[in-house]
């Protein structure tokens, strides 16, 4: 099982969002706990993270599988978190 943990980033980015909304990006995260490759790998300038979404939300999220963490980088809707 990994362990969550968050970025100051992503915890201010999910206070901002709307509490139906959050409830079920938490719920998705949870998920991570126990599947945590359930994300899309990106590609490009975001190569090495992860995406999962949490329509129209995305978690980002990065893996260090040798330590069993899943790190969120920033939690944001879908048009402008990946900028």
């Amino acid at each position: 099982m990994f362990k969550i943990f968050y970025s100051d980033q992503a915890l201010k980015n999910l206070k901002k969002i709307e509490k139906k909304w959050q409830i079920k990006i938490m719920q998705a995260i949870e998920g991570l706990k126990q599947n945590p490759f359930e994300g899309k790998k990106l590609q490009g300038k975001l190569i090495g993270l992860f995406s999962l979404r949490v329509w129209p939300y995305r978690i980002i999220y990065i893996l260090e599988k040798q330590k069993a963490m899943a790190i969120i980088l920033d939690i944001g809707h879908r048009q402008g978190v990946y900028n």
